[in-house]
């Protein structure tokens, strides 16, 4: 079951987005876990398979932004959670922008993700309330933060 939250973790952090201003739009928001709620547009055919079987299951992908800095993913169940593994660093940029950085290798393309062979990414990131949508190449993914 670890695959499915590892594929959309790729989708998640795989984009580059730009976005303007001076501060981040994204402080004392962002930190704590979001539950993947709706994938982007354009994901591949096999992550959105993935997303259907674990809903199927009654289990969910999740991200946690910590304040440390990290992200990490997981999966969860009725009220629990379980973390996975390490998506990398995640920076808050200007405006809606968040860059991740440390990506793991087997996050990277030839590894089975998204990312080519860089280890960063910039994510598009917009916090309204307990909603997020983070926003890459691949469309816009929902997310919804778990309380």
């Amino acid at each position: 079951m670890a695959l499915a939250p590892r594929r959309l973790a790729f989708l998640a952090l795989a984009g580059l987005a730009l976005a303007a201003g001076c501060s981040s739009n994204n402080k004392g928001k962002i930190e704590g876990k979001w539950k993947v709620v709706a994938l982007p547009e354009k994901a591949e055919a096999k992550a959105k398979e993935d997303f259907e079987q674990m809903a199927k299951l009654g289990t969910f992908a999740y991200f946690e932004f910590k304040a440390d800095g990290d992200v990490a993913f997981g999966s969860g169940k009725a009220g629990e959670t379980q973390e996975l593994g390490s998506v990398g660093k995640y920076k808050l940029g200007s405006g809606d922008t968040v860059d991740i950085s440390a990506v793991p290798k087997e996050m990277q393309k030839g590894g089975g993700g998204l990312f080519g062979q860089k280890d960063q990414a910039r994510i598009n990131v917009k916090i309204t309330g307990d909603d997020m949508d983070l926003t890459q190449e691949q469309g816009t993914m929902k997310l919804k933060r778990i309380k």
